[in-house]
C-alpha cells in the first residue's frame, strides 16, 4: 500500500472519512432483487472491488491490498416499499457517520427504491444507488471510475489476482526497513532545499503567498452525531459563465449563499474561504492523488460575475503555488518514511483538537463523473451526487458532481451547525439562478 493510502487507512480508524457516491436512475424495468443479483455478479469482475486491507505480522510494514471475495453483504437493500426523495435523502444522511472496516471490506453498495419525486425523473419511480467507499481504496476521481465500471454496460477490464503470503511480506519488510531509513534521510535533504526555494520564490513574487489563516465562523463548529443533506440538481450550463468552469460557478453560488446565510444570522464575516479538493499534477502513484487548496470566496464582491472572476483567479494562484516542485519533493520524502513511524504519528495525533484559526470555512469537493451513459436495471442515470465528510472543525461541506450535462450541488451539515438547512438550500438555489442570469448577461454582452 502506498504511503498516502496507508495514512488514509489509519486516519479512518480515528474519524469517519468514507465517501458516499450517489447515482439516481429513472424508471427501472427490473426489481431490486434482480438489480442486486446483477450488481454482485458485476462487482466480482471489478479489480478494485475484489481487494481489502491485509496487515502483515507484527505490523512491521505498510498494509497490503489482498484478495477478497464479493459476498451478498456487499449490496444492501434499504426497504422494498415506495419512499419519497426527501425520505431517501434522510436515509442516506443516516449512513454518513457509519465507517467501513477496510480489513473486512473497503466498499459497500446501498440500494433504495422505488423512490418517488426524485429530481430529473419526470415524476416516475427511480432507484438510488449509493456506493460507500473507504478513502484508502480511492480518492474521488478513482472512486468515480470504480462506480462507472459497476454501472457501465461495457465489460470491466480483468486484472490478475496476486496471492497473499503474509510470511513472505514480513521477510520483505525486514529487508526493506534499513533501505527505507537510508532513503528517508537521503530524500529529506532535497525536500528541505525545495521548501526553502519555495520560500525564496514566494518572497521574490514568483509564487503566490500561502493562504492566510482566518477567524473561525459558525460553520467551523463541531458537528454532533446527526447529519442533514440536501441536493440542488442543475444544468451544467447554469454554472458556466464567460470563461468560467463549473467548479468556479459552483464556488460563486456557494459564496453568495453562505455569505447571505451568515448575514441572516447576524454573523459578521471578515473573510470567507473554501478548502477545495483538486487532483495533483502528474501520474498518480497512489490511489489518493489529490490535495486541498484554500480558495478565497470574496464575500464583499456584490456582482456575481465579478465575484466569479475573483474566485477563478484565487483558484488559479492556489494551483500555481500547489504545483511548485516543493510539493512533489515532499511527497517523495514522505513515501520513504517507514511504516512504524508514520503509523505512530497518526495514532498520536489529536483528531479532536480544534484550531484557533482556519484556512477554510467549508469544504468543496468537485468531480466530473463522465458521460451520462450509465444504466441500472434497465434505468438510465439522471444525476449523481457526493457528500464530503464533516470533521471536528468543519460542520458544512459541499459536493459538486457532474454527469453528462447535469451537475448536483450537495450540502452536508449537522443540525448542531446549520439549524435551518432548508433556508440554506433555498439560498443556494437562488444563488445558482443568480449565477445563471449573470452568465446569460455576460454572453449577451460578448
Amino acid at each position: 500500500m502506498s504511503t498516502p493510502d496507508a495514512q488514509s487507512y489509519w486516519i479512518s480508524r480515528k474519524i469517519p472519512t468514507d465517501q458516499f457516491l450517489l447515482y439516481c436512475f429513472a424508471d427501472p424495468t427490473d426489481g431490486l432483487d434482480e438489480i442486486r443479483t446483477a450488481l454482485l455478479e458485476r462487482a466480482a469482475l471489478i479489480p478494485d472491488l475484489r481487494i481489502k486491507v491485509g496487515e502483515i505480522p507484527l505490523r512491521a510494514d505498510y498494509p497490503y491490498w489482498v484478495p477478497m471475495s464479493v459476498e451478498d453483504s456487499h449490496v444492501r437493500l434499504h426497504g422494498s416499499g415506495p419512499r419519497s426523495w426527501e425520505s431517501c435523502l434522510d436515509a442516506v444522511a443516516a449512513l454518513l457517520t457509519a465507517r467501513l472496516d477496510p480489513s473486512e471490506s473497503p466498499w459497500r453498495l446501498h440500494l433504495f427504491g422505488p423512490v418517488d419525486g426524485a429530481p430529473r425523473c419526470d415524476d416516475g419511480p427511480a432507484v438510488v444507488a449509493v456506493l460507500q467507499v473507504a478513502h484508502a481504496l480511492a480518492d474521488g476521481t478513482r472512486a468515480s471510475q470504480t462506480a462507472r465500471a459497476l454501472f457501465s454496460e461495457a465489460a470491466p477490464a480483468p486484472a490478475p489476482e496476486r496471492p497473499w503470503r503474509p510470511a513472505l511480506a514480513l521477510t520483505a519488510a525486514a529487508a526493506r526497513l534499513p533501505v527505507q531509513v537510508v532513503e528517508m534521510v537521503r530524500r529529506a535533504g532535497p525536500a528541505h532545499r525545495m521548501h526553502r526555494q519555495l520560500e525564496r520564490d514566494t518572497e521574490a513574487g514568483l509564487v503566490p503567498a500561502k493562504p492566510p489563516s482566518l477567524p473561525k465562523l459558525s460553520t467551523n463548529s463541531r458537528p454532533n452525531e446527526y447529519r442533514s443533506i440536501r441536493t440542488v440538481v442543475v444544468d451544467a450550463d447554469d454554472l458556466r459563465g464567460v470563461g468560467t468552469s463549473v467548479t468556479v460557478g459552483a464556488l460563486t453560488a456557494i459564496s453568495l449563499a453562505l455569505t447571505r446565510y451568515l448575514g441572516l444570522h447576524g454573523i459578521p464575516v471578515e473573510g470567507l474561504a473554501a478548502e477545495v479538493t483538486v487532483a495533483k499534477a502528474g501520474p498518480a502513484l497512489a490511489r489518493n492523488h489529490f490535495r486541498n487548496l484554500a480558495v478565497d470566496l470574496f464575500p464583499d464582491a456584490e456582482d456575481p460575475c465579478e465575484r466569479a472572476a475573483m474566485i477563478a483567479e484565487s483558484l488559479r494562484t492556489r494551483r500555481l503555488r500547489g504545483d511548485h516542485p516543493a510539493g512533489p519533493a515532499e511527497d517523495r520524502a514522505m513515501a520513504a518514511i517507514p511504516a512504524v513511524l508514520l503509523r505512530r504519528g497518526v495514532e498520536q495525533f489529536d483528531f479532536t483538537a480544534v484550531p484557533d484559526a482556519v484556512t477554510g470555512h467549508t469544504v468543496v469537493s468537485s468531480v466530473a463523473r463522465g458521460a451520462a451513459d450509465l444504466t441500472l436495471g434497465g434505468a438510465q442515470v439522471r444525476f449523481t451526487a457526493g457528500f464530503p465528510a464533516l470533521s471536528q472543525f468543519m460542520g458544512l461541506t459541499h459536493g459538486v458532481h457532474g454527469i453528462g450535462d447535469t451537475v448536483t450541488l450537495s450540502i452536508v451539515t449537522s443540525p448542531s451547525v446549520i439549524t435551518d438547512v432548508g433556508t440554506y438550500e433555498q439560498l443556494l438555489r437562488d444563488a445558482v439562478a443568480e449565477v445563471r442570469e449573470g452568465s446569460a448577461v455576460g454572453r449577451l454582452a460578448e
